[in-house]
């Protein structure tokens, strides 16, 4: 870690880049910066359309009372506003991942209509009462291909190969793009390399891993040495280019596959190596979300229970357990207490909040789960919490970047060191540490 003053560091262009105190920066520890190219949109929709045929037309009528009525209206005017934001989602995704960046950017300046702006191009980003003259993204990169994916009942049928090289592609030139283009270069961004040890043979595995983080050592210098730098070819991206390992158990990766011999090998693979570097890793943790295996199984690989085995064999791994455990009928679930007993028990165990802030009532509700838990666990939890935004996706529930920001940054339910903990020290901590 850096010692809090500024810091010279030489660019992967050649040019000196100057790192602010680590102080001042603001962090959005769970983004994403995707395109209309990179998820496999015809599985969601299967998914969707099994979900609604489920609700039969003779099961609706025959339960039709003067409730169940004012029901079905509000939840038609309820996908109505849907729509609309999905519509704003997609907007958003239309464009290169390098325009998505300065999308964000220009939205927290003001340039779509928000007013005040959060961002002033001389102070900073103001939150929460604290200005950060830098803020660094960690957009995560989803592995959406698999190999084992059956047929469509399409008639072309053979399902469109998503191999996650693409993204690392859009995404390093996207990042490219930003740091020539932008007027203020506000962000710094480092991505969390999207990982389905299911997608690999052994072989593959590790020569993937051997790449990206062999020698990786937790450093925001060596971070922002390789910023900017990429040339167009993957086989010239090493370690340093990739902050962190993102994985997304309903995309069919079970954290513990203690039954599969062959599974389990890989992911201990994978452990062994984010321990021994410091490698952080975030994993997907609601009941929401992008899914392609069955409920049963993204609901079991999902849970922080399954993460048990793993912390008991790899003590020391630095893991983040995304959305705190939210479920859709209970922000404060059973899987939020349980992540609240494993970051008590394990030093290195943190929770971001993305996705939850859109609603500005979330933080009521989080500050009676934080005073409600047993008193050793009390003095724990609070530092191991992150910021993050869940942007682009978000956009499901909230109009734009600045307005969910906004939200944290005006909630009277967090006090002003409570804020700067979640969205700057802990953070830093979390990925330099």
């Amino acid at each position: 870690m850096h010692d809090g003053k500024t810091n010279p560091a030489h660019g992967g262009r050649g040019k000196e880049k100057c790192l602010p105190a680590e102080a001042d920066l603001f962090f959005d520890i769970h983004c994403h910066a995707m395109n209309m190219s990179h998820p496999c949109m015809i599985a969601f929709l299967t998914r969707c359309a099994k979900a609604i045929k489920e609700l039969t037309l003779k099961e609706l009528m025959s339960s039709i009372n003067s409730l169940t009525k004012i029901k079905i209206i509000r939840e038609l005017f309820e996908m109505a506003g849907s729509y609309k934001e999905a519509k704003n989602l997609l907007s958003v995704m239309e464009n290169d991942t390098g325009s998505v960046f300065l999308l964000m950017e220009d939205c927290l300046l003001g340039k779509y209509g928000f007013d005040p702006p959060l961002l002033d191009r001389e102070n900073g980003l103001f939150i929460g009462g604290s200005a950060y003259k830098k803020a660094v993204l960690t957009p995560l990169i989803m592995d959406f291909g698999s190999p084992a994916q059956q047929k469509l009942d399409t008639y072309y049928s053979v399902p469109a190969k998503k191999p996650v090289t693409e993204q690392i592609i859009d995404l390093f030139n996207g990042i490219n793009k930003y740091l020539k283009k932008s007027e203020c270069g506000f962000f710094e961004i480092y991505p969390f390399l999207g990982v389905n040890t299911r997608n690999y043979t052994r072989k593959k595995l590790e020569a993937v891993l051997n790449q990206y983080f062999a020698g990786f050592k937790p450093s925001r210098a060596s971070l922002m040495d390789k910023s900017g730098a990429f040339s167009g070819d993957v086989k010239k991206l090493g370690a340093h280019s990739f902050a962190g390992i993102k994985v997304y158990p309903p995309l069919g990766f079970d954290p513990w596959p203690e039954n599969e011999a062959d599974e389990l090998e890989k992911v201990n693979i994978l452990y062994s190596l984010c321990e021994k570097n410091k490698i952080p890793v975030t994993a997907h943790c609601n009941d929401e979300g992008y899914a392609t295996c069955g409920a049963a199984e993204a609901e079991l690989y999902t849970s922080p229970a399954r993460w048990e085995n793993v912390l008991k064999n790899y003590p020391a791994l630095k893991l983040n357990f995304a959305h705190f455990g939210r479920k859709a009928l209970a922000p404060f679930s059973d899987w939020s207490t349980r992540i609240c007993s494993l970051m008590y028990k394990y030093e290195n165990v943190y929770a971001d909040l993305s996705f939850n802030g859109f609603d500005p009532a979330y933080y009521v509700g989080l500050k009676a789960f934080l005073e409600k838990l047993p008193h050793k666990m009390s003095k724990i939890v609070p530092d191991k919490i992150l910021f993050g935004s869940d942007f682009m996706m978000s956009l499901l529930k909230i109009e734009s970047y600045s307005k969910y920001l906004s939200h944290f940054s005006a909630s009277a339910h967090l006090d002003a060191e409570t804020k700067k903990a979640f969205c700057s020290v802990n953070p830093n901590r979390f990925l330099f540490g």
